[in-house]
């Protein structure tokens, strides 16, 4: 019987060169050091393992795991259901790391799209207040950064664990990373990066993953929904899109709560004089900026309001799970868009 065990398990000693192999039922293999997930060094070696959140909380990259043990970065994490951990040998990938060499039965691709991801010691530039629950992080990785405009970032907390952010920026030859952080009531990560994070400090950071960037080769035009700091990959996809000279319609919706909770309005009122349209969307009603379309009531309201016909856009979205439920409800579900136009990454 395959054996899953809590990061504090002795590993069993690994190959000559300092890793263990692991092979997958289609007869591809790889090798993964004790200190890597499954996931990181599957990726890494070019093969496309399934996955979306890379954090242990969607499932996506459940796997079965055959032969062999790990030991579990975060035993209790959600993308395994009880049923899972009942039957004893199914595995996360992105919370697994191996303690031997490993067979492991999941359907992957036959090719990685995306830039594999690499482990990076990063040192905080900037820490700004955008407002009461949203700070800006620059990270600088020290030289070139290579990403895909909407893709995420690991970064690895002392004492809080790995947690995923997404970037707002463009890959750059100076390394710099730009987070928009929203602090999680209860949350160890967002406490973390917000009371004792500092200009200069040094974090370790893993990527890049995620599923949901810019698709450059489509000459649709762009749909973007963004709630909260599921700004940023909007804001890197958008930017990415100009800086690729795309010439067709482009739209931001971004929703907060209340006014006082907007933020990034230079931003968007710089890619609205780019080219992009701007939908504000504050639930609570109140002002807005002035140059910006605003509407009172949820975003999911002003995407249909705005968008009566999506069959010939591409539809990007990035927020907390209930409005992403809500925009695929209104979208998909209505068959106002097909699935394959439709890119998101699940968190949870």
């Amino acid at each position: 019987m395959p054996e899953a065990r809590d990061a504090a398990a002795t590993a069993e000693r690994p190959g000559q060169d300092g890793a263990f192999h692991v092979r997958l039922n289609d007869g591809r293999s790889f090798s993964c050091r004790s200190d890597q997930t499954v996931l990181h060094a599957a990726l890494a070696a070019g093969i496309d393992m399934p996955y979306e959140c890379a954090s242990g909380s969607c499932g996506s990259c459940r796997c079965r795991l055959s032969h062999g043990s790990v030991s579990l970065l975060w035993p209790e994490a959600p993308g395994l259901s009880a049923r899972d951990r009942q039957k004893g040998d199914r595995i996360l990938a992105c919370q697994s790391t191996p303690s031997s060499d490993l067979e492991i039965n999941v359907r992957a691709g036959d090719a990685l799209l995306e830039p594999p991801p690499r482990r990076h010691a990063a040192r905080v530039t900037v820490k700004e207040t955008l407002c009461a629950s949203v700070i800006r992080l620059v990270l600088n990785v020290g030289g070139p950064i290579h990403f895909l405009p909407g893709q995420f970032f690991i970064l690895d907390l002392p004492g809080a664990g790995r947690r995923a952010y997404s970037v707002a920026n463009l890959e750059n030859a100076a390394g710099g990373i730009e987070l928009l952080i929203k602090r999680k009531i209860g949350g160890a990560g967002t406490a973390a990066l917000f009371d004792q994070c500092a200009p200069g400090m040094g974090l370790v950071i893993e990527g890049p993953y995620g599923r949901a960037y810019l698709r450059a080769d489509s000459a649709r035009g762009i749909v973007a929904v963004a709630g909260g700091s599921g700004l940023a990959p909007m804001l890197s996809i958008l930017r990415g899109a100009l800086a690729r000279g795309f010439g067709g319609p482009m739209d931001l919706y971004f929703g907060v709560n209340t006014a006082e909770e907007l933020f990034c309005v230079p931003e968007l009122s710089a890619l609205q004089a780019a080219g992009a349209r701007v939908h504000l969307a504050l639930r609570d009603g109140g002002p807005g900026p002035a140059g910006l379309h605003r509407q009172a009531g949820l975003i999911g309201d002003a995407l249909v309001a705005g968008e009566p016909d999506l069959k010939a856009k591409d539809l990007y979205v990035a927020g907390p799970a209930p409005m992403t439920d809500d925009i695929l409800a209104r979208t998909v579900r209505q068959e106002a868009i097909p699935a394959d136009r439709v890119f998101f990454d699940r968190f949870v």
